[in-house]
């Protein structure tokens, strides 16, 4: 492809429209017809053997608005839970019901004012004689700045068991806002353990992790029975950092990003606490009196920013630790002791807000012993219970239910297994020369991104004649858009001729991201040698001969979705600003603009302020953004810069995207907010003297260009291209050459 790269835009894209007319998809399906249903008989499922459970509705009868905690009420036929309603304003309530599969009412026990978050509670060892109980919350607090808290309350010993009027009292509180924690457990000593994030958005920016000297991104150990009436709690004597300046003596262990979950194990006394990460790893720790947890310079086990490392205890890593393959949004559990599941006793249980898996874990108090998962539900997990039955309960957050894990029955014999062959997916009704099949379109976008030289086809497959929707959130027309369940994204790669190489054009693979149940998964189907068909590529992927003796890698599963993940939104090419552009048109056909048509045919809506979505644009088509061909030199400079890197590099380097450093390279990012011109890198400089990110009108000491030059653990992207792109580096120096000094 490096002698294509030299050639004229016009031909090059001659070029391109050329093969893809060979192989027969140039001028796909819909472009001038009416929209037909999609009808997917064979796309579903998984390759992978099914898990051991499965989640069912606890309660059917019973309405639970976004529960996030459920816990059960000791020594008693009852169940609590947590419920955060957020629309205008946040409202958080506690309510309990009776637990028989038929109830359909609960009653409310507390409302806490508006803007005031709940996370969850738990039961004072002693509640059958006390009544105690302790909810975590954050809200406005002292100096009206934001403060998470732990708040006790008594409920009445006698009929109809109530909170007693005037039974609040705040035990412990510190300033929070982000990453609040506020979760406390307690443990076999009588002590109150609790948990506190690093009270920021991203990055910890005020390095709290570390700072020992604050109360955040901490487990806290408190004393809660032992302190005097005039006094919440006191500092047991034997905690590890008691008596030693700049460390709050309520230090249990520090080095926690966002450990919202806690929970004690009543036969052994080992305490787990469930993080959310940040970039790319989600993990849990099984807490050490006074050790390090490493946030923010490590994110779980992985390198975050170094050089923030302090305090007197080295690094701990995580006890259990997943990327964002398996693992969006981790949710901590608690260890199992019932007799239900005989099995999993003495088990860590824990799960996924944003994937719906639910894994076991089992620690021997010096190793783990197993991990594994039990379940992949469609559930959004905010919280996990159980009662007097030994039944495993979880808070589905955005399902508005009380859900319960039953062994999964057995496989029903007439599924259909998942399809091995791409013939078999129902996408072509000609696989070998990728012709769609009927209500599957093929779409176009304005900046390809780098893939060693390969070019792509695309096509879209929704369930039925079911609609993508425009995003609403910050952002807008640069994001990309929402799709229902059932939808396939396809990208067909292929690798142009090239007889300095003695290479001839072939099919490489066919990468399909499917959603089901609320989540993406990434597939791959490498081509034959004849070019019939396609053959579906493990889970590890695989490295295979282009024909010539050269290699081509076919990405992981794991892979796709690091990319095609939670912070970039999934479905990377599918923004307003890349599908903004003339169709090829049809044979004697009008020019007509793709987003326009897409909206016409119903294959994208817009959600109207009643709440419904209509076949409407946003906005006229001509004030909707859009992105131009980098390599089109008829395109102004920054334009194509500003295409490059929102194509190939800002998936990962946006907010929570993965990139795990402040620059910004989203293409609605300006100015100061992108980071980036004279910046000190975050994560080494690769010895270069003096370097920036980007050093205006000076390359030599500019380490963009040269991370994207490097291949092996420098490069960028990290993923997805074992070579270079000449092209592409050639335009990134010209464009910094070109920008004045005073670039902010």
């Amino acid at each position: 492809m490096a002698c294509c790269r030299k050639l004229k835009i016009p031909m090059l894209r001659t070029l391109i429209f050329s093969l893809l007319t060979f192989y027969g998809i140039a001028a796909g399906p819909a472009r001038g017809q009416e929209r037909v249903p999609w009808i997917n008989t064979r796309l579903k499922g998984s390759p992978d053997p099914p898990p051991e459970m499965v989640a069912v509705r606890a309660f059917p009868k019973l309405e639970v608005k976004r529960p996030v905690a459920v816990e059960w009420e000791p020594g008693t036929d009852r169940l609590m839970f947590v419920q955060n309603l957020a629309w205008d304003v946040y409202r958080s309530a506690l309510r309990r019901f009776v637990i028989r599969e038929e109830v359909a009412e609960s009653e409310l026990l507390l409302e806490l004012p508006e803007g005031e978050l709940a996370y969850g509670l738990c039961f004072h060892p002693k509640f059958a004689e006390n009544g105690y109980f302790y909810l975590g919350r954050n809200g406005k607090g002292p100096g009206e700045k934001i403060h998470s808290r732990i708040v006790r309350y008594t409920l009445s010993r006698q009929a109809p068991w109530r909170i007693a009027e005037g039974s609040e009292r705040t035990i412990i509180q510190w300033e929070s806002n982000g990453h609040n924690g506020a979760a406390a457990v307690f443990g076999n000593d009588g002590m109150l353990y609790v948990t506190s994030g690093d009270g920021t958005a991203q990055n910890d920016g005020d390095n709290a992790g570390q700072n020992l000297a604050l109360m955040r991104s901490k487990i806290l150990r408190i004393d809660v029975d032992g302190a005097p009436s005039d006094k919440p709690y006191v500092v047991p004597p034997d905690n590890p950092f008691v008596g030693q300046e700049g460390i709050v003596p309520e230090t249990w262990a520090y080095g926690l990003r966002n450990p919202w979950r806690i929970t004690s194990d009543p036969m052994t006394g080992q305490i787990w606490a469930g993080q959310n990460g940040q970039d790319l790893r989600e993990y849990a720790n099984l807490i050490v009196r006074g050790a390090n947890y490493g946030w923010s310079e490590y994110e779980g086990s992985r390198l975050f920013i170094p050089g923030r490392l302090a305090g007197p205890a080295p690094f701990t890593p995580p006890t259990i630790e997943h990327d964002h393959s398996l693992f969006r949004s981790l949710t901590g559990g608690f260890v199992y002791r019932g007799e239900r599941f005989p099995e999993l006793a003495g088990a860590y249980l824990y799960g996924d807000y944003g994937t719906g898996r639910v894994w076991a874990a089992k620690h021997d108090g010096t190793r783990l012993l197993w991990n594994r998962e039990l379940a992949d539900t469609p559930l959004a997990i905010a919280g996990f219970g159980t009662d007097p039955e030994g039944n495993i309960l979880l808070a589905d957050h955005l399902g508005d239910a009380i859900c319960r894990l039953e062994p999964a029955p057995p496989p029903t014999p007439t599924a259909q297994p998942f399809p091995v062959r791409l013939s078999e997916t129902g996408l072509f009704t000609s696989t070998a020369d990728l012709t769609p099949a009927p209500g599957v379109r093929a779409y176009e976008i304005n900046a390809p991104a780098w893939h060693d030289g390969a070019v792509s086809s695309r096509l879209l497959a929704l369930p039925g004649t079911e609609a993508a929707e425009f995003p609403t959130d910050g952002g807008g027309a640069w994001k990309p858009l929402n799709f229902p369940n059932g939808t396939a994204l396809v990208q067909t790669l292929v690798m142009p001729a090239d007889p300095a190489a003695n290479r001839p054009a072939r099919q490489l693979e066919t990468r399909v991201l499917l959603k089901q149940e609320n989540d993406w998964t990434g597939y791959s189907w490498l081509w034959n040698k004849a070019q019939t068909d396609a053959e579906l590529v493990p889970s590890a992927g695989l490295k295979a001969d282009m024909g010539n003796g050269e290699e081509w890698a076919v990405p992981t599963r794991s892979d796709c979705v690091t990319c095609h993940a939670r912070g970039a939104n999934y479905a990377l090419g599918l923004t307003a600003a890349q599908l903004n552009r003339p169709l090829t048109p049809d044979a004697g056909g009008p020019a007509v603009n793709q987003l326009v048509s897409l909206v016409e045919k119903g294959w994208i809506k817009t959600r109207q302020p009643d709440g419904k979505t209509a076949a409407v644009m946003p906005a006229p088509v001509e004030e909707l953004p859009h992105l131009v061909d980098p390599y089109d030199t008829a395109a102004s400079l920054p334009d194509r810069a500003k295409a490059y890197l929102a194509t190939n590099c800002s998936h990962c380097h946006i907010p929570e995207g993965g990139g795990n450093s402040s620059m910004n390279l989203a293409p609605w990012a300006q100015g100061r907010e992108q980071h980036l011109f004279n910046e000190k890198p975050q994560h080494g400089d690769l010895g270069l003297a003096d370097v920036r990110l980007i050093r205006p009108g000076d390359a030599s000491r500019s380490l963009l260009p040269v991370r994207v030059m490097s291949r092996g653990p420098n490069q960028m992207p990290p993923l997805g291209t074992r070579k270079a792109d000449a092209a592409g580096i050639q335009l990134l120096i010209a464009w910094l050459l070109g920008l004045p000094a005073e670039s902010p």
